[in-house]
């Protein structure tokens, strides 16, 4: 049957407003909140620090034990604000924690060692969301909370989409999670997982791509993570554009809870727990599988014809203490399928128009994590990790010859991965943090494409083989006072392969010139190995003897200079006012004489992409901007976040014409507001909104004439993203409702995407069958349910 996404909108109203005004129990019920205070250099436990529940009457508080944990117990639900403080330590205020009761409340929180002890003691109003937990970014980064992950209208639960928020930030369509960095192709994105490099954490993202439909990341297993947008701290390597590290919480270890989910992202069973009454050591674990796989086997359609996305994943964590450190072992994996088949007439062609389409990926990584402490000033972190990706396409084209694949497609990589950090506190104002990576690549690559309707296939891609990649490190803090601070370092790459290395040495000052504002700067060089199917990539030099060569065997790392300069001003309490004007100059871009209008920067952010042979690195790019964010924290149930940036990105291919990039959308607006208001005395209800209008994606026009001519696609090369499709806008809302009960948590919420159901341009392409351009437009409106239970 067929169930109408009206139908699903007024039903979920309904729902919601009986679970609104429903009779709530009188009786208040209460949590508790507990966690564990550490140093934010050493990340060894804090004994002694004072922990108070601010706006309790009496006050309640307590102080942390040997191994600085605190427990706090028959606190109301709802909304607490907390200020931990220690002697010799910058104070912090944790504001908005939410207390429910299907779950305790489990958090870590760091404290920073001030460097000057008499100075007068100010408290700061929160811990700052907007800057990153790594003490030794200064600019262009910032943290994020599962909380906002949830609260944003439009993130889906999908920390990628959550960041399309941020400001130098855009998405590349509705359909896929792919971002965009200050103009950057979404290939400079690097993943990282527990401090791993990992490969695209996405169902749906092929290798090659960072991006994908749906995240394979789970929120409820995530804790505050780092996201960085330019001149990122020297421990990041191998990425032009920014960078993604992610962290996994620790499961509850004094008592099991469990969590069940069903919506966009999928049915979900998660549990976590203590493995004894007498142990400290805990796990987490979490497996999804696809909604829409199961809906449309009862008979649902979702209006994507065959084209039904097939998925499931598994996330898990566990964590053992150890007397002087502690051993923990994660892992994350999924596969997925799908058929987009136009002989079935689907609606739902994803830009694909004319072709039947199988696909389907897998990806995983399983790490162990050991941290030691030798005393209380010096860590070490070492990580053994193996992770891979593999990814296949069966095309077949109906114009060409619908009974022989026009492409046959199978690639994989695993990596086996060696870390070692360092990190060593001198004192209150010198740190350092060094380390190495040694990646270990074995690789399998196998392409080929239907040159004749005889069944000649040429082998694009063809071969085996193995590389290893090598980074150094070392970072050094030097904090002259609690309000100016001088980060450096130097980042150094190897890969073996072909012998390509970089040197890059990376700076960030902070400077806090009067309470709540701040100037910052950084700068540094960044590199970035080639997709490595690049370097496999080969071409037909021998048509007699069907030799190929390898003519991208040897390309040398992309590379960029980062300058970044910011204001930073806290106006109040709960708002802040951010400023950062940038530079990057991109420079050792793959370009290619065969089609000199190409430049590898412009790929990316797609189910495909174009590779070119005898590439060269003589390409570059530019890339500058301004960015403004204006943000009211959670205060009183109201916040707001509105964020603008205005910048170009351009790039000059083999023929050393200077041209707009693919992802020079030149400007960006995003507003996002809500309230929450407190239902009975133990429920919440919240509403969200969120507005994005944004510059038109560029176009790369197609040659009807020559399309026609040739019976396949063909592109206006000369006019390469000269123009933009339409300029982009769509509004989003929320609407969540969380019924606490005695041991029981109940969610639901609504998203309501494109609620004006405004029409976006996805892409444009040639659709052989019908010898025409064919326009596919982004999501409609759509509203998607999600119902979640904690007990």
């Amino acid at each position: 049957m067929k169930l109408s996404f009206l139908t699903k909108f007024i039903s979920t109203i309904l729902i919601i407003i009986f679970l609104a005004f429903s009779p709530t129990e009188a009786q208040e019920l209460t949590q508790t909140f507990r966690g564990r205070v550490i140093d934010a250099y050493t990340e060894l436990p804090l004994p002694g620090a004072t922990v108070l529940i601010l706006g309790s009457d009496p006050l309640i508080g307590t102080s942390t034990g040997i191994n600085g944990d605190f427990r706090i117990d028959g606190l109301p639900l709802g909304r607490i604000h907390v200020q931990v403080s220690m002697m010799g330590y910058q104070p912090a205020v944790l504001n908005n924690l939410l207390l429910r009761s299907g779950r305790e409340l489990v958090m870590e929180v760091s404290l920073t060692e001030q460097v000057i002890v008499m100075e007068e003691v100010v408290v700061r109003p929160d811990i700052r969301k907007d800057q990153s937990t790594n003490e030794m970014a200064v600019v262009s980064a910032r943290s994020f909370t599962i909380d906002e992950t949830e609260r944003y209208a439009g993130s889906l639960g999908d920390p990628s989409r959550m960041a399309a928020n941020f400001a130098g930030v855009t998405s590349v369509s509705d359909q896929r999670n792919d971002i965009v960095i200050r103009g950057n192709s979404p290939l400079g994105l690097l993943w990282r997982l527990e401090g791993v490099e990992i490969p695209n954490p996405n169902h749906f993202g092929s290798i090659g791509t960072t991006g994908g439909p749906i995240s394979m990341l789970n929120i409820n297993h995530l804790t505050n993570s780092d996201f960085y947008t330019g001149a990122f701290p020297a421990e990041y390597g191998n990425a032009l554009a920014g960078a993604f590290d992610i962290r996994m919480r620790n499961g509850n270890n004094q008592q099991h809870e469990f969590l069940g989910q069903m919506g966009f992202n999928g049915f979900e069973l998660g549990a976590e727990g203590p493995f004894s009454s007498n142990s400290q050591a805990s796990y987490m674990a979490n497996f999804r599988y696809s909604t829409m796989e199961v809906l449309h086997a009862m008979g649902m359609d979702f209006g994507t014809g065959t084209a039904v996305p097939k998925y499931k994943d598994l996330s898990f964590k566990v964590n053992v203490p150890l007397k002087r450190g502690r051993l923990s072992v994660f892992g994350l994996g999924g596969d997925n399928s799908i058929a987009m088949l136009a002989n079935q007439d689907d609606e739902s062609q994803y830009g694909f128009s004319g072709l039947d389409l199988y696909n389907s990926n897998k990806m995983g990584v399983l790490g162990v994590n050991h941290v030691y402490y030798i005393n209380d000033d010096v860590r070490f972190t070492n990580t053994l990790a193996v992770s891979g990706i593999e990814s296949t396409a069966d095309i077949y084209d109906l114009s060409f010859d619908p009974d022989n694949q026009r492409i046959k497609e199978s690639l994989g990589e695993v990596r086996y991965t060696f870390s070692s950090k360092y990190a060593h506190r001198f004192n209150s104002r010198n740190y350092l943090n060094a380390g190495i990576v040694y990646d270990f690549y074995d690789v399998h690559y196998t392409g080929m494409q239907l040159d004749n309707p005889e069944g000649t296939y040429l082998h694009y891609l063809d071969n085996s083989g193995n590389m290893g990649f090598a980074r150094l490190f070392a970072e050094w803090q030097h904090r002259f006072s609690d309000h100016l601070s001088l980060s450096s370092g130097l980042h150094a790459s190897r890969l073996f392969f072909n012998n390509s290395q970089s040197v890059e040495p990376r700076i960030g000052v902070k400077w806090e010139f009067t309470e709540g504002q701040s100037l910052n700067f950084g700068a540094g060089l960044h590199s970035q190995a080639q997709m490595k199917a690049v370097y496999f990539s080969q071409r037909l030099t021998d048509t007699l003897h069907m030799v190929y060569e390898r003519t991208n065997r040897n390309l040398d790392f992309s590379r960029g200079l980062h300058l970044v300069t910011g204001y930073d001003r806290l106006i109040a309490a709960d708002h802040r006012l951010k400023l950062e004007v940038y530079y990057q100059k991109l420079y050792n871009i793959p370009v290619a004489w065969r089609r000199p209008e190409f430049s590898l920067m412009n790929q990316g952010g797609g189910y495909s992409f174009h590779l070119a042979d005898n590439m060269e690195n003589a390409g570059i790019g530019e890339n500058k901007g301004v960015e403004l964010t204006l943000e009211k924290f959670l205060n009183k149930g109201f916040y707001y976040l509105v964020t603008a940036s205005v910048f170009d990105a351009g790039f000059r291919g083999y023929d050393g014409v200077w041209r707009n990039s693919a992802f020079n959308n030149n400007f960006v607006f995003n507003a996002l507001t809500g309230y929450e208001w407190r239902v009975g005395r133990n429920s919440l209800l919240s509403v969200d909104l969120k507005m994005v209008y944004a510059g038109g994606h560029r176009k790369l026009p197609i040659d009807e004439e020559q399309s026609l001519a040739d019976n396949a696609l063909r592109y206006k090369w000369s006019e390469s993203y000269n123009e933009r499709f339409p300029d982009y806008f769509r509004l989003n809302g929320r609407i969540t409702f969380r019924m606490n009960r005695n041991s029981v948590d109940h969610e639901w919420g609504l998203d309501l995407q494109n609620m004006t159901n405004r029409e976006n341009v996805f892409i444009q392409n040639w659709d052989n069958n019908k010898k025409e351009v064919a326009t596919h437009y982004q999501m409609g409106f759509m509203p998607m349910m999600t119902y979640r239970i904690y007990f």
